[in-house]
């Protein structure tokens, strides 16, 4: 029989309220949205209100970048995957989940560009 794995949802007490947290392995998943945190590729931006929208979505990109370097100095491993990756690649996204709390096989990291 497998064993469990146990995870927090949305967990507060922690930089940035991570989305899936499994405390016991330090690891730290954060599921963005292409629209919200400025996908490189996808992000398409409204077309009003351009300057509104390019400051906050680049605010968003920068909290992202300082959120993750704080977990990491307080010695968590920080996944972050992006929502359409996760509906359209579902199991090599799971898999990245999996090798990071040491129940998979190591898998590459897809890179988050800002």
């Amino acid at each position: 029989m497998p064993s469990k794995i146990y995870f927090a949802p949305h967990v507060k007490t922690l930089p940035g309220k991570p989305d899936i947290v499994f405390r016991r392995k330090k690891v730290a998943v954060f599921i963005d949205s292409d629209f919200w945190h400025g996908h490189p590729e996808r992000f398409r931006a409204p077309a009003s209100n351009v300057d509104y929208w390019q400051a906050k979505i680049a605010r968003n990109r920068a909290r992202d970048l300082a959120v993750t370097a704080e977990l990491t100095q307080k010695g968590w491993t920080v996944l972050r995957l992006w929502e359409w990756d996760i509906l359209h690649s579902f199991d090599a996204e799971l898999a990245r989940i999996l090798s990071a709390i040491g129940r998979g096989e190591a898998v590459p990291s897809s890179t988050q560009v800002y």
